[in-house]
């Protein structure tokens, strides 16, 4: 075999152990995103139904009429920053609703699980974002987020979204957080009540990017070291062979 095929074979192993594993650990992070999606996606589910069939269930025994909890005139709550808004049924969502969100967010992968009407409205936040309104509107932003109107373009297509399924988005939240929105229809007695969201922290998926990018290079780096060697081994031989043969005049 000539020198020069025995060089076009070995960068072309090189070449193919490269992508073979940039493939291989690709695959690997994909799979990753898909469970976590996947589980996530059934919690929204699960979410959205718990919710419905809990207001449903407030309905029947009349503890609230479906007027009331179909309520659309939000009466700003004075002295708060973010403005804040009452309803007719955000007091009883709070000594109802609020300990079946937190109990979601026992998943560390979850940032927040709230329900939130067609408006955008949400009564009644998980405890960690219910706290106390003060008068400092940064704290405010991010730990008393309850009974706010959450109307930004993915707070809305969240909140109307009739399904089927659970609708996924990118949320760049107003704290800075840049998470996964997935969000589940409600229905009360049949009608759109709004949706149950979910954010999720892409923490995980982001330390394992990056572990996948420090184990591709280190990986490419192996490859090529050992690329190197091998042309090393081959080139000096082959030389030294060439000049046995080198006539002598």
């Amino acid at each position: 075999m000539t020198l020069k095929n025995k060089i076009l074979i070995i960068l072309s192993l090189c070449l193919l152990l490269c992508v073979g594993a940039y493939f291989i650990i690709s695959s690997t992070f994909t799979n990753f995103e898909k469970q976590l999606f996947e589980k996530c996606r059934i919690e929204a589910l699960v979410g959205a139904r718990v919710m419905s069939e809990i207001i449903d269930m407030m309905i029947d025994t009349h503890i609230l009429t479906k007027e009331q909890v179909l309520d659309r005139n939000y009466i700003p709550i004075p002295d708060t920053n973010p403005q804040k808004f009452r309803t007719r049924y955000d007091a009883i969502f709070d000594r109802y609703i609020q300990k079946i969100e937190d109990e979601f967010l026992k998943d560390e992968d979850l940032e927040f699980a709230a329900l939130v009407d067609i408006n955008g409205y949400l009564p009644t936040h998980n405890s960690k974002y219910a706290k106390q309104e003060t008068t400092d509107p940064v704290y405010n932003l991010k730990y008393s987020r309850s009974k706010r109107i959450f109307n930004d373009m993915v707070g809305l297509k969240a909140s109307r979204f009739i399904g089927p399924g659970t609708l996924k988005q990118l949320y760049n939240r107003d704290t800075g957080e840049i998470m996964w929105d997935i969000s589940a229809p409600v229905f009360v007695k049949g009608e759109h009540f709004g949706a149950f969201r979910i954010g999720v922290s892409l923490k995980r998926i982001n330390e394992l990017k990056n572990q996948m990018i420090i184990i591709v290079g280190m990986t490419i780096l192996i490859i090529l070291s050992l690329t190197m060697l091998m042309l090393f081994l081959i080139l000096p031989r082959k030389l030294y062979d060439t000049d046995l043969d080198i006539p002598q005049y």
